[in-house]
C-alpha cells in the first residue's frame, strides 16, 4: 500500500506563493438545448504555485464540507481526499493532477501514477485522482474535455478539466480478459436496442466468508452498457469489508484516463431489498442512475449526460463481478434479481436474457456459479453454490 507524504492543508494555503495564472473561459450550453446555461458559471484564473510539492494520495478526490487528506483505511467513508465544493481539477499531460479552489488558488498537486489505484465495477482500475464521489442528485454535464458537476440548486460542485482527454482510448466492450477481475456470471442481452430504462430488485446476499477487502471486491448490479460509448451505467452494491452501495457512471477508459463519477455510498445489510434503476429523461436529456435500499430508505443517485441518449446497440445485464477472488470462500451467497423491467421510449420492450460466465476466472469459482433464468427476462438467480 502506498503511503501519503506528510502535507498539511493549512500550511499549503498559508505559505503558497502564487506564480503563473491560467484563465479558464466559460463554456456556453445554450446551443445544446440545456435547461442550465453553463456559461453563467464565471470561472477564475487558475493560479499555479510551482513551489507546491507533488504528493500521493490514497483516497478519491471528492468534494465535501470538510477538507482533509485521509490516510489509507478499511473504512470506505474515510477513503476520500476531501476537496472544497466548487473546486477545479486539472489533469495534465505531465501526469500530475492539480486542484484549485473556487477562487483559483492552487491547493494540491497529486501524482496520478504513484497514487493509489482503486477498482471500479466497470472492470477497470483507476487512479484515485480519476474517481469522484459527489452528493445525491448531482447533475453531471460532459462538454469536450470538461465535466461540470452541479447541485440540484444549480451550484457548481466540481469542474474537471482533462488535458489528457485526446489520448483516451476506450476499452473493447466485446472482449473481457482475466486481469484479476471479470464478470463471473451474468444474465445478459447484448442486443438491447434503444433501451431507455432498466429496473431491477434484489436482496443483499450473505457476505463472502473470507474476502480480503484490501485487494478483493464483489460487485452486484444491473447495468446498461452502450457498445459504442465508453461508459457503463450501474446501480451497484459491493462487498469490501462490509456491504455498501452507490450509483456509478463508470468511464471504461484506462487507469490514467477518463473520470468516473459516483453518488454517495450508503451502507446496506444482508437481507435488505435493493432497487436499481437506470432511466433516460427526454425532457432533461440526461440519464438518472438510482440505487435505493428499500429496507432502510437510503439511496444514492446521480444524473448524467455521459451517454447521449438511448443508443442503438447496448448490453443490458444483471451481474456478479469479482476482483481477485481465488476460492469459494470469496463468493457471496445466491442473489435473486426479480421484477426486472425494461423500456424503450416509455414502452415495454423485448429482452431475451442469456447466461454467460467468465472464461478467464479460476475454474473452481466458475464451477460453483450457475445462472438460473427462472422467468425470462424478469427473474434470474445468480447462484454461487452449484458445485
Amino acid at each position: 500500500m502506498k503511503k501519503m507524504k506528510s502535507l498539511a492543508m493549512c500550511s499549503l494555503l498559508i505559505t503558497m506563493l502564487l506564480m503563473g495564472a491560467v484563465c479558464v473561459s466559460p463554456v456556453s450550453a445554450e446551443e445544446n438545448g440545456e435547461s442550465v446555461d453553463l456559461s453563467t458559471y464565471t470561472l477564475p484564473c487558475l493560479k499555479e504555485n510551482e513551489s507546491i510539492e507533488t504528493i500521493t494520495i490514497s483516497g478519491t478526490l471528492s468534494p465535501q464540507s470538510e477538507v482533509n487528506l485521509q490516510s489509507e483505511t478499511k473504512n470506505r467513508d474515510d477513503e476520500k481526499c476531501g476537496i472544497p465544493f466548487g473546486s477545479v481539477i486539472v489533469h495534465s499531460n505531465d501526469g500530475i493532477t492539480r486542484v484549485f479552489d473556487n477562487n483559483g488558488i492552487h491547493l494540491l498537486s497529486v501524482s496520478d501514477d504513484r497514487s493509489k489505484s482503486v477498482p471500479t465495477p466497470a472492470g477497470i482500475e483507476k487512479s484515485c485522482t480519476r474517481v469522484h464521489e459527489v452528493p445525491n442528485d448531482s447533475r453531471v454535464y460532459h462538454r469536450g474535455d470538461r465535466i461540470y458537476v452541479l447541485s440540484p440548486e444549480d451550484e457548481l460542485i466540481l469542474l474537471i478539466i482533462d488535458e489528457c482527454s485526446s489520448a483516451n482510448q476506450g476499452t473493447d466492450n466485446a472482449v473481457r480478459g482475466w486481469v484479476g477481475n471479470d464478470w463471473l456470471e451474468c444474465a445478459q442481452d447484448k442486443s438491447a436496442e434503444y433501451i431507455s430504462e432498466y429496473t431491477a430488485y434484489w436482496d443483499v446476499p450473505t457476505a463472502p466468508p473470507s474476502l480480503d477487502g484490501d485487494t478483493e471486491r464483489i460487485y452486484l448490479f444491473n447495468g446498461i452498457e452502450p457498445v459504442d460509448t465508453k461508459f457503463l451505467l450501474q446501480p451497484v452494491i459491493e462487498y469490501n469489508y462490509r456491504w455498501q452501495g452507490a450509483a456509478w457512471a463508470c468511464d471504461t477508459t484506462d487507469l490514467q484516463n477518463g473520470d468516473t463519477i459516483i453518488g454517495p455510498y450508503i451502507n446496506t445489510n444482508t437481507g435488505d431489498q435493493i432497487k436499481g434503476r437506470i432511466y433516460w429523461s427526454e425532457s432533461s436529456r440526461m440519464w438518472s442512475i438510482v440505487l435505493q435500499d428499500d429496507t432502510s430508505g437510503e439511496y444514492s443517485s446521480i444524473t448524467t449526460d455521459c451517454v447521449n441518449g438511448p443508443q442503438r446497440r447496448n448490453t443490458a445485464a444483471c451481474v456478479l463481478e469479482g476482483w481477485h477472488v481465488d476460492d469459494l470462500n470469496d463468493l457471496p451467497g445466491n442473489t435473486l434479481f426479480h421484477d426486472m423491467s425494461y423500456k424503450s421510449s416509455g414502452q415495454s420492450m423485448s429482452i431475451n436474457l442469456e447466461p454467460d460466465y467468465s472464461r478467464f476466472a479460476p475454474r473452481e469459482i466458475i464451477n460453483s456459479c450457475y445462472v438460473d433464468i427462472q422467468q425470462n427476462p424478469s427473474r434470474v438467480r445468480l447462484r454461487t453454490d452449484y458445485c
